[in-house]
């Protein structure tokens, strides 16, 4: 059968091209399309109408979820949600996947539903490409200026926005003091002009040269988007069960090829199937679900996952305390976890080449039997 997708952008077509990238890949660019042939069929991509109409079956790809009810005369629609979180309510994501549509995501969502296919490696896929992380040249460097490195500086006390990683934070300055270190550049008007994301978004171009910042560190935190138990406080809410990872994740584990260590903070949920996945961060080592952790009134949310986020920062600073070079502390951490990030760099890799779940995505989208 020959299965056809009409797409618009990168991001449309980004998780179906990976889910097929071990089939046998034709690219024509001449006439503007590329075909995937796996066992019988041929899936072929095209943003020409033309060229799809030729097919037994028509797809059309998209992502903003609100204008499905345009496309006319597909067979099927799939949606792709692999950046942010779905910010609409259920009974519309209900009525979408109930006509027969599909929804491939790397957010969660509360309910389940035969034609909604979850997977945060999407996320990490799609940020790999989109962002150039394919075009770097994984050198490791020895320059160890800071013990703890961080992308995030509170503004103007507690940003009611950002409390938790805030807390966190302030909590880490109170333990490692000058050895905790926020990655800044100077500010000039140009800067402030291009750099925002509510200007011209620019922003995004940070992403690929952040391995600049973090080499000069021994290890590094990274604080995901969303907290520990993000969208899972309040049943009633429609974001309830909304979770996913960003760049952020992906740069944790990309930059085990450099030797840098990476303290990883966001929803547990998510730690912990990263952690099934067989990626390991240095707080891995001091996440235990086991321990009883003491809430407050000032930080009521307290779970293992800040528990472990501040336990490897007391780690670090004993060995500091003991080696008194962050050179020799980052040597001391290679000789005892340094086949740990290896396992991120050959198991990422695995991940990169090859998606083990390919068949199930497949079968939902030409049969509409989900997972």
């Amino acid at each position: 059968m020959k299965i056809g997708f009409l797409y618009r952008s990168f991001e449309d077509v980004t998780t179906i091209a990976y889910i097929l990238c071990n089939s046998k890949l034709t690219i024509n660019y001449a006439d503007g399309y590329f075909i995937f042939e796996n066992g019988e069929d041929e899936f072929v991509f095209s943003k020409s109408i033309e060229i799809i109409n030729n097919c037994d079956y028509k797809i059309q790809l998209f992502t903003t979820f609100n204008e499905w009810k345009q496309f006319k005369g597909f067979d099927k629609l799939i949606q792709t949600q692999i950046v942010e979180n779905y910010h609409i309510n259920n009974d519309d994501l209900k009525e979408y996947l109930d006509a027969g549509n599909i929804c491939l995501s790397s957010a969660s969502i509360s309910f389940e539903h035969t034609n909604f296919y979850y997977d945060p490696i999407f996320n990490l896929i799609f940020f790999y490409y989109y962002y150039g992380y394919n075009f770097l040249n994984y050198h490791n460097f020895d320059k160890k200026e800071n013990l703890l490195g961080v992308y995030h500086k509170p503004n103007n006390g507690i940003n009611i926005n950002k409390e938790h990683r805030n807390h966190l934070y302030y909590q880490i300055l109170d333990i490692l003091k000058d050895d905790f270190v926020s990655y800044e550049s100077k500010d000039y008007n140009m800067k402030a002009l291009f750099q925002p994301y509510i200007t011209f978004g620019h922003w995004g171009n940070t992403h690929i040269t952040s391995y600049l910042d973090f080499t000069t560190s021994v290890c590094n935190l990274v604080f995901e988007t969303l907290h520990s138990n993000s969208n899972e406080e309040e049943p009633n809410n429609r974001m309830h069960g909304r979770q996913y990872i960003t760049e952020k994740t992906l740069k944790s584990i990309c930059f085990s090829e450099e030797n840098i260590f990476f303290i990883w903070y966001g929803p547990t949920k998510l730690f912990k199937h990263l952690k099934e996945l067989g990626f390991w961060f240095l707080n891995s080592e001091f996440f235990d679900e086991s321990k009883k952790v003491q809430s407050t009134n000032e930080m009521p949310y307290w779970s293992n996952m800040e528990d472990s986020v501040l336990e490897s920062t007391l780690y670090l600073k004993k060995l500091k305390d003991k080696f008194k070079d962050n050179k020799l502390v980052h040597k001391f951490l290679m000789e005892t976890y340094g086949d740990k990030l290896k396992n991120n760099v050959e198991l990422f890799e695995e991940i990169l080449n090859s998606y083990d779940k390919a068949e199930i995505v497949l079968n939902l989208i030409k049969n509409g039997n989900g997972n």
